[in-house]
């Protein structure tokens, strides 16, 4: 997300930081890697505060930051409920919504899809869980199991987005997914 904003921004700008829930191993490891990738660049963080992964409070942080600064270059946001509270932010004060990173969540896909603002998703999938679980039971099983597992899958871009939005699902869903089609339905469909 921050190789995203440092090349949107030509290696320089101001940018805001959402980050997600503080002292949250994630979240931290989200933000030493944006901080990695502004050294040494121009890109400058001007404002930062948790919108703690959360629609809601991203909300009240975007709109606390764009009144008491509009002119940002970019935003750094940790989570794609921040992000689409931001961007309904500058499209509440009529603005034109700045590069943005997101994720991949299917309400975050529907806005950036409408709207086509500078974005990029990078691949949290909430599969990682899964595998995690399925590693921990292969360990109580006795298996053999890799020292270390390195996931590191390339960002989507809008065109990525677009071949997995679903319109028939909630804002919820997340992916890449391996439910099930039925499942799909029977958690996230629209009723």
């Amino acid at each position: 997300m921050g190789d995203f904003l440092v090349k949107q921004l030509g290696g320089k700008g101001n940018i805001w930081v959402l980050r997600g829930l503080p002292a949250h191993p994630e979240d931290i490891n989200r933000y030493k890697g944006l901080l990695e990738s502004i050294k040494g660049t121009d890109v400058k963080i001007i404002a930062e505060d948790a919108g703690k992964w959360q629609y809601d409070v991203g909300k009240q942080v975007c709109e606390t930051l764009y009144l008491n600064n509009p002119k940002v270059d970019g935003i750094w946001s940790s989570g794609a409920d921040m992000t689409r509270a931001c961007v309904d932010v500058f499209q509440q004060y009529g603005a034109k919504i700045p590069p943005i990173t997101g994720e991949g969540n299917n309400g975050f896909f529907a806005r950036w899809i409408e709207l086509g603002f500078p974005s990029i998703s990078p691949e949290y999938g909430p599969e990682q869980g899964a595998a995690g679980v399925r590693a921990v039971v292969a360990l109580l099983e006795g298996k053999q199991l890799h020292k270390r597992y390195i996931y590191e899958p390339e960002g989507w871009d809008l065109e990525k987005a677009k071949k997995f939005y679903r319109k028939d699902l909630s804002a919820n869903v997340w992916f890449p997914t391996s439910l099930t089609e039925q499942d799909l339905q029977r958690y996230y469909g629209k009723r």
